[in-house]
């Protein structure tokens, strides 16, 4: 009936009730308003032909009728107050990004887990933390790396599950203003930011502002090893996809130091089903961020040598995954196909002559031009004459020009001989000679062979020299001369009391005759009055093919020191490295072509495949797809490779690889299977630096007003947030203007006032 009279249905039953008012006057006009009413009964009333008491009865009345409008008039209502406490929230950043993954912390039992694993192990064995903190908070959770973006997690879950592939950027600071800036709707307690702290940018002083600004504090719980620790990475390996048994076969290998990694390190190389170690090379301590070394392997047996590239750090690694790197290559197990051209028999054609003779991986075919018609001509496979055909010289996989003149061959047969370079990957030995090599080739097509420029007439040095390699050739795995049981250059080659280490002559090219893409093998070491090295053993790539030209002829004479020892090792490998590029060239029914074997994550990698067998050629629909498998021979995608318009015997198309890896590329239709491999790197920041930045999370607080918490004092979370929860004053009001009990009241006075002027006979 109360709640009736008062219309309290607004407010919940049982909360305390108060008077208050809407439009309350001040008090000055209350006081003016009381003498108003009192004067105004008063008046009303005073000629009033009644007895006084009746006058002051209907004054009275009179009086309280308008003191209740003028009580109405302020807006009368009954109020109800009650406390509304918001919870602040606690804004939860986990960093996702690629650097995450680093294996770095180290466990009890010795092994490292990645800061990833550290991280969820964190939220894992604090889950009575994070219980008690959403009991008076609201937590919300974000991941990040390049930007931030909500996490919630499941109803059966305290936390989110992280299982979506790692981001290539990270921007710790942008990320924190983002998620203050999504949670805007209610307080923030503060930031805590689960993160190893490596950003592939400067923290941005705008983003600091404006955390700054907010008043949030940061909480940062850095992740990953405290000290730095620095990352070998074997970052390419290049070998020839075919070699001879028993050669001795280059691995090139290049090898970057990531942030801290200057330590040194030896590199190895394996055969991966005996275990065996096929050539060791020490890296010594450095500041260079890229180091390249080649390694030497000797394969002795026919079918596939299966071998790995190690690397054995001297101090832990921060990835060990990335320290090998496993290799094929695919072994011939039949004589290398060599043509040797002389023109008189010099001292150098008698030794090299009978060096190619006797080695049992070479078949060689020998032709001395000025012998006469009854001579036997020798080798292997003796000819009687030059070849005049493009299979002819094609049937060789290196030809061998000594000092001969260039009419011993005609114009047809000079450009056939550039062909079989150029298009079929022949390899191609020059020997200068003091009569017509090269000085008699400078107005043919060969001329474009020779790794250096005009003029060909070349001048001799005039006094004895003594040869040494240069680091290109331990680069591509010539020249490798060596005592029996030593791996270094000799010594008594460059020791100038010993004479047989002495060549009398040799041809000088000078330095600015090298053509730009040619490399120098060998040097002299000393030559009177000249200063800098003069080059003796020029190599340079042509076409398909390579071409090395050798400036002296006198290797004969280490025959008086060390018998065949050295001249064997400087021939037989430049032979076998020219071999090497006639193998590579070696064509089948097709051959699939990507425009780069190793990539970066998101560059393009344009495809094309060239078929040579015409029966296959007309079996091949426009349209063929390129299966993209990865090293777990798992199909990943498929790429579409069209005819290339008018070109009836090329298909082209295009590849984008998403992740790093390995890939092979493969083409399986009927009549074709053909593969080639592209190797992918993931070259962002994120792997640049992989070790983490604790000092950029400390600069990071100290400019927000944020504090560090070690991952071994998470427990100590819920001491230090903040309350910055608000607490308002919610009033439930009810107007009492229009309440049954303020009508009631009014219409008593009202009508009493009207019955006792009517009673005395009041008009």
């Amino acid at each position: 009936m109360i709640r009736w009279l008062f219309n309290l249905d607004s407010i919940p039953e049982g909360d305390s009730l108060q008077l208050g008012w809407l439009s309350p006057w001040p008090l000055w006009l209350w006081i003016l308003t009381l003498i108003g009413i009192t004067l105004f009964s008063i008046w009303c009333y005073r000629s009033a032909g009644i007895a006084r008491s009746w006058r002051f009865v209907l004054a009275t009345t009179r009086a309280l009728i308008l003191l209740l409008v003028a009580l109405l008039l302020n807006g009368p209502v009954l109020e109800s107050p009650r406390r509304i406490t918001t919870p602040d929230q606690v804004v939860v950043l986990l960093d996702q990004s690629g650097s995450m993954q680093v294996p770095d912390v180290g466990t009890d039992d010795g092994d490292y887990i990645s800061r990833q694993n550290q991280m969820m192990d964190l939220l894992q064995n604090n889950r009575n933390l994070w219980s008690d903190i959403d009991e008076q908070r609201s937590i919300r959770w974000f991941g990040f790396h390049g930007y931030a973006f909500e996490r919630i997690p499941s109803e059966e879950e305290l936390f989110p599950v992280i299982d979506e592939s790692p981001g290539d950027r990270t921007r710790v600071d942008s990320s924190i203003s983002s998620a203050i800036a999504m949670s805007s709707n209610s307080p923030v307690s503060a930031v805590v930011i689960f993160t190893d702290g490596r950003s592939d940018q400067d923290m941005n002083p705008r983003d600091v502002a404006e955390i700054r600004s907010s008043g949030v504090p940061v909480i940062a719980v850095p992740l990953g090893s405290r000290e730095a620790v620095g990352d070998l990475v074997i970052e390419q390996v290049t070998a020839p996809n075919q070699a001879f048994t028993g050669d001795s076969v280059p691995i090139q290998v290049a090898i970057t130091r990531r942030g801290a990694a200057n330590e040194g390190f030896d590199l190895v190389l394996q055969d991966r089903r005996t275990g065996e170690e096929l050539d060791r090379v020490r890296v010594e301590p450095s500041d260079m961020s890229r180091v390249e070394s080649t390694l030497l392997g000797i394969p002795d047996d026919g079918g596939s040598a299966t071998w790995r590239v190690l690397i054995e750090p001297d101090t832990p690694d921060l990835v060990a995954e990335n320290n090998q790197n496993d290799i094929d290559i695919n072994l011939l197990d039949e004589p290398l196909r060599v043509l040797y051209i002389e023109g008189s028999p010099r001292w150098e054609y008698r030794y090299l002559k009978n060096l190619l003779i006797r080695e049992d991986s070479i078949e060689s075919s020998i032709m001395l031009l000025s012998a006469d018609s009854n001579f036997a001509q020798e080798g292997d496979r003796p000819l009687s004459r030059l070849p005049v055909t493009r299979e002819e010289f094609d049937d060789f996989d290196v030809i061998i020009i000594g000092d001969v003149p260039s009419s011993v061959m005609s114009p047809e047969q000079h450009r056939l001989l550039q062909d079989a370079v150029a298009e079929s990957g022949s390899g191609l030995l020059w020997i200068g000679g003091e009569t017509s090599t090269p000085s008699s080739w400078g107005s043919t097509d060969l001329v474009d062979t020779l790794p250096f420029n005009g003029p060909y007439n070349l001048p001799k040095i005039g006094s004895p020299i003594q040869i040494s390699k240069t680091d290109e050739a331990d680069r591509v795995g010539v020249l490798q001369i060596s005592e029996i049981g030593s791996s270094e250059w000799p010594q008594v080659l460059g020791d100038e009391q010993i004479d047989w280490s002495k060549m009398q002559w040799a041809q000088w090219i000078q330095a600015d005759q090298i053509k730009p893409t040619a490399t120098v093998l060998a040097e002299t070491i000393r030559v009177r009055d000249q200063g800098e090295p003069i080059p003796l053993v020029i190599g340079a790539r042509y076409g398909l093919g390579r071409s090395i030209y050798v400036a002296t002829d006198e290797t004969w004479r280490w025959r008086h020191g060390r018998g065949e020892l050295f001249g064997e090792q400087f021939w037989i490998q430049l032979i076998r490295h020219l071999g090497r590029t006639s193998l590579s060239a070696t064509r089948g029914d097709a051959e699939l072509i990507p425009s780069l074997r190793q990539v970066a994550v998101g560059q393009v990698v344009q495809l094309r495949m060239k078929v040579f067998n015409e029966s296959i050629l007309m079996q091949l629909p426009k349209l063929i797809s390129v299966a993209v498998v990865d090293s777990n021979d798992r199909t990943n995608s498929d790429v579409g490779m069209r005819r290339n318009g008018e070109i009836r015997d090329t298909w082209i198309g295009s590849w984008v690889p998403p992740r790093p890896g390995r890939f092979r590329l493969r083409v399986d239709v009927p009549g074709l299977q053909i593969e080639t491999d592209v190797r992918v790197e993931d070259v962002s920041t994120e792997y640049r630096q992989p070790e983490a930045d604790h000092a950029a999370l400390e600069n990071l607080v100290e400019a927000t007003g944020g504090q560090i918490l070690l991952p071994e004092n998470l427990g100590e979370l819920d001491d230090i947030l903040p309350d910055r929860s608000v607490t308002e004053i919610d009033v439930q009001r009810a107007g009492l203007w229009d309440t049954p009990i303020v009508f009631l009241v009014l219409i008593l006075l009202l009508a009493f006032e009207w019955t006792v002027r009517r009673v005395l006979r009041l008009a």
